[in-house]
């Protein structure tokens, strides 16, 4: 486990696949898994090096919002920095799981072209009318590629994707039957996907 400055603390991350690949993927999660592989039989088929950060409270606080000093707002300055550090002059592709999904929309939005493509795995659209209001410009300017993917028990569904999509530029929303998916509760998770996500973040890397 590696640590990067955050506030009075450190945000922990860590890296596995390929070491030197040419692309590299940011992964945002919560949970104690974190900042594991979500498949190591599937990320080794790629030829890529996967970077995965563990979020959770308070770095996930105020998510519509993003700006100034709001705890949201700086860990994206944070992953703003680890992203400079660890793919210097580098386009990368980026990874966002359920309640992460919003920062990674963010920091997408903040690198430009430096992200060129995106996933995000099991994100509700907002709840609230405001929340949607400061969402939707920060959508219209995303630049990069956007893979929406939902299904199963929830709790994003068809209707969530459809309003992420509605709303960039270049997108496309996949729902995956419940038959797909081997979650304990039924939810759709990274690991269920993994070789989907890959497949979209890491276009080419496939291994021969």
């Amino acid at each position: 486990m590696s640590l990067a400055p955050w506030l009075d603390g450190e945000l922990g991350y860590r890296s596995f696949g390929t070491p030197g690949a040419p692309r590299a993927v940011f992964v945002l999660r919560t949970g104690d898994v974190a900042t594991t592989d979500p498949d190591a039989r599937v990320t080794s088929a790629f030829d890529v090096r996967i970077v995965a950060v563990g979020l959770d409270a308070p770095e996930l606080e105020d998510p519509p919002v993003f700006g100034g000093q709001t705890p949201a707002g700086l860990t994206v300055e944070a992953l703003r920095a680890l992203m400079e550090r660890e793919a210097p002059g580098a386009t990368v592709g980026l990874v966002g799981e359920r309640s992460a999904g919003p920062i990674a929309i963010y920091l997408a939005a903040a690198m430009g072209p430096v992200v060129d493509r995106l996933a995000i795995v099991g994100v509700e659209s907002p709840s609230d009318p405001l929340s949607r209001d400061l969402r939707t410009p920060l959508l219209d300017h995303l630049e990069a590629e956007v893979l929406v993917i939902v299904g199963g028990e929830g709790p994003a569904d068809a209707d969530d994707a459809g309003w992420y999509v509605e709303r960039m530029r270049s997108a496309d929303a996949e729902v995956v039957p419940a038959d797909e998916i081997a979650s304990v509760n039924g939810h759709v998770t990274l690991t269920s996907v993994w070789e989907r996500v890959l497949a979209h973040v890491a276009p080419g890397a496939e291994r021969r």
